[in-house]
C-alpha cells in the first residue's frame, strides 16, 4: 500500500513537471511561478485515490504522452490548447467511468462435471467494498436482484468492506444482505481489506464483523470446508493475510468422489489446487478486471494473478475471476463492468 501510494505521488509530480515545461515553452513570458503553482493545485488532489480526480488525473497523463509521442514523430511542437483538449478528454472519459461502475449486470456460467450432483445454481459476489459510491438504497435493489437469480448456494468472495468503513456501515451493509440467507444457504469467505489490516486504528474488530455475519445468517469459511447438497464448499484464507493453511493441509480430508468448489478471494496458486486432483472449481474475485483501461491489462503480467477476468478450464479444475459487484476506491470503471455470477452445476 505504501509502494502503490509513492507511486502515485510519482506519477502527479511528473506529470505537473511535465505539463510545466510544456506551458513555460509554449509561452515564455508567462510567470513560470505562478504556472508552477497553479498546475499544483490543479493536480495535487490526484494523489488521493478514494476520489473521481485520481483517475481523472490519470487520463491527463495518458492523453498528455499519446499527444506528445505522436507531435514527437510528426516533429511538431505541442500546443496549449493539446494539453486543454487532453483535460476536457480525461474529464468526459472519468464521466463516463462514473457512469459506467454504477451498472451491475448478471454473468452467467454453467459447468458440467462427471461427478454425481444434483442440478444447483451457485451465486457468486465480491469485492462491495460498502459503502463506496453506494447507500443503502442501491444495496438493497441490489440484494433484490440477487434474490431473483433463485439460487441454491450463496458465497460471498470478500471485500464486503473496506478500510474506509465504519462499524455501523459495516453493520448496516451485513443486515441488508441478511435476506439472501432466507432464500439460500450462504457462505462468507474473508477478503484482504475486510478487517482492514492497512490502517492502525481500526474501526471494528474481527469479533464483531464475524457476530453481524452470524446474526445475519451467514457461515463464514476462513481456511475451512463443509458439505452442502453434496457439494464440498472450501475457503480459504486470503493470501494477504500471510498466515492461512497451505493447499494440502486445506484438502486433505476432501474426498475427492465429490463436486468440490472452492473460493479464495484472490485468483492465485492455482497450480497448487490442480496437482491436488481435489478441486473442480475455483471462484475468485479481487481484480476488478482491472477497473481503470488499459492498467487493467498489466494484471496479465503480474506473479500473483493466475486469471484476470472470466472462465479458464485448466483441467480438471475451471477457474472463474469475477470484476466484481462494486469498484474499488475512486467511482469509476473504464475496464470491465460490475457484476454478479451466477454458475449452474450439473451431472453431464
Amino acid at each position: 500500500m505504501i509502494f502503490f501510494q509513492i507511486l502515485i505521488c510519482a506519477y502527479v509530480l511528473f506529470l505537473i513537471w511535465d505539463l510545466y515545461r510544456i506551458i513555460t515553452k509554449a509561452r515564455p513570458s508567462w510567470n513560470k511561478v505562478a504556472v508552477a503553482v497553479v498546475l499544483t493545485l490543479f493536480l495535487a488532489p490526484g494523489m488521493y485515490k478514494h476520489s473521481l480526480y485520481f483517475p481523472f488525473v490519470i487520463y491527463i497523463l495518458v492523453f498528455t504522452l499519446i499527444i506528445q509521442l505522436i507531435l514527437r514523430i510528426m516533429k511538431k511542437p505541442v500546443r496549449i490548447w493539446m494539453v486543454v483538449l487532453c483535460i476536457l478528454c480525461s474529464g468526459r472519459y472519468v464521466a463516463y467511468g462514473y457512469v459506467h461502475f454504477q451498472k451491475r449486470i448478471e454473468v452467467d456460467y454453467t459447468i458440467k462435471t462427471e461427478k454425481e450432483v444434483d442440478p444447483t445454481r451457485i451465486l457468486f459476489i465480491s469485492d462491495l467494498h460498502y459503502p463506496n459510491g453506494m447507500d443503502r438504497k442501491t444495496l438493497d435493489r441490489l440484494v433484490d436482484d440477487l434474490i431473483d437469480t433463485n439460487s441454491d448456494i450463496t458465497l460471498i468472495g470478500g471485500d464486503l468492506t473496506d478500510e474506509q468503513t465504519s462499524k455501523a456501515e459495516m453493520e448496516q451493509c451485513i443486515q441488508a444482505l441478511a435476506p439472501l440467507a432466507k432464500r439460500s444457504k450462504v457462505f462468507y469467505i474473508y477478503g484482504n481489506h475486510d478487517l482492514q489490516p492497512k490502517i492502525r486504528n481500526k474501526k471494528f474488530t474481527q469479533d464483531e464483523f464475524e457476530a453481524r455475519l452470524k446474526e445475519a445468517g451467514i457461515t463464514i469459511l476462513n481456511d475451512q470446508s463443509t458439505v452442502y447438497d453434496n457439494i464440498n464448499i472450501i475457503g480459504r484464507g486470503d493470501y494477504a493475510l500471510k498466515s492461512r493453511m497451505d493447499a494440502n493441509s486445506l484438502l486433505k480430508n476432501i474426498d475427492p468422489d465429490r463436486f468440490t468448489v472452492l473460493v479464495d478471494h484472490q485468483p492465485i496458486e492455482t497450480r497448487e489446487l490442480i496437482d491436488s486432483g481435489k478441486v473442480d472449481l475455483m471462484i475468485s474475485g479481487h481484480t476488478h478486471n482491472g477497473q481503470l483501461f488499459p492498467f487493467g491489462y498489466l494484471l496479465n503480467l503480474y506473479w500473483n494473478c493466475d486469471l484476470r477476468y472470466g472462465i479458464s478450464d485448466q483441467g480438471s479444475l475451471t477457474a472463474i475471476t469475477s470484476s466484481g459487484v462494486n469498484a474499488w476506491g475512486f467511482l469509476a470503471r473504464t475496464m470491465g463492468t460490475s457484476e454478479y455470477v451466477v454458475i449452474e452445476v450439473a451431472h453431464e
